[in-house]
């Protein structure tokens, strides 16, 4: 029977080394793909999964009985993120960009029987719904990708935003709104 996470907290709190490395494996990709999502950098989304865990390992996650591990997880990525974010924008960027190049851009390895084609169109909606969701407001982008990519219901995402959950569907719906209204043109394209 696999172990809750609280189980493996109280588990390390109490001198089971192993615990914290389950809580890692468990988690860390969801933290990374989140940290991706909202700053755009894979060096920066590296960074911060780690100073994430490292938060963790230094036993700085206190449980309570009012939020879920994830929550404070999320909410420790979510800060790690921004603040990222404001060092970036201080200091300038020293990351070189290929005429072209996203500067984050997945890679992908080509099935030689598939139509390559599709891979093509599929490739550059990615590429379309990830411009369009960075071109959002920063609190719609958060909550939408706490929703869509993380799978992260209301309540757990108006724990980790600070804000009510009445204002985590507003910011949903609106930041859905503007994905629609800004992918319009290409999804029109599509169809002929």
């Amino acid at each position: 029977m696999e172990r809750t996470d609280e189980e493996l907290i109280r588990a390390y709190a109490s001198g089971e080394p192993d615990a914290v490395g389950l809580l890692f494996a468990r988690h860390k990709g969801s933290i990374f793909n989140f940290a991706l999502r909202l700053i755009g950098n894979r060096a920066d989304a590296e960074d911060v999964t780690s100073d994430v865990f490292l938060q963790l390992f230094n036993r700085r996650y206190q449980a309570t009985p009012q939020a879920k591990f994830t929550t404070w997880l999320f909410t420790v990525a979510r800060n790690a993120c921004l603040s990222r974010i404001r060092t970036r924008n201080m200091l300038g960027s020293f990351w070189f960009k290929r005429d072209g190049d996203d500067g984050f851009e997945e890679q992908e390895i080509a099935d030689p029987a598939g139509n390559q084609g599709e891979a093509l169109r599929n490739k550059e909606k990615a590429k379309m719904v990830k411009q369009a969701v960075m071109a959002l407001p920063p609190m719609q982008k958060e909550a939408l990708i706490l929703r869509e990519y993380c799978n992260k219901d209301y309540a757990e995402i108006a724990a980790i935003l600070g804000c009510s959950f009445d204002n985590v569907k507003v910011l949903i719906f609106r930041g859905r709104e503007r994905l629609r209204v800004s992918l319009a043109a290409w999804m029109k394209e599509e169809t002929l």
